[in-house]
């Protein structure tokens, strides 16, 4: 069913024409659309990757002293 599915939204974008305002009039401007999305993700998710790092290191930090206090006792 999956694959019937698809196919059928594969032939209905192949036979929906291309509205000629949607075709840039310069091919450049795929190429500069396309570099400004990765730069919107790169800057975007370094933020978050950035305090995905950080919380690793403070629960590494909590886990040793966890362990260290477990090991005293």
């Amino acid at each position: 069913m999956t694959t019937r599915l698809l196919t059928r939204i594969a032939l209905w974008f192949e036979a929906s024409p291309m509205p000629a305002a949607a075709a840039p009039a310069d091919p450049g401007a795929w190429e500069q659309g396309n570099s400004a999305i990765a730069d919107v993700t790169r800057w975007g998710w370094l933020p978050a990757l950035s305090g995905v790092s950080i919380a690793a290191d403070h629960a590494a930090a909590a886990h040793r002293e966890t362990a260290a206090a477990a090991g005293e006792g």
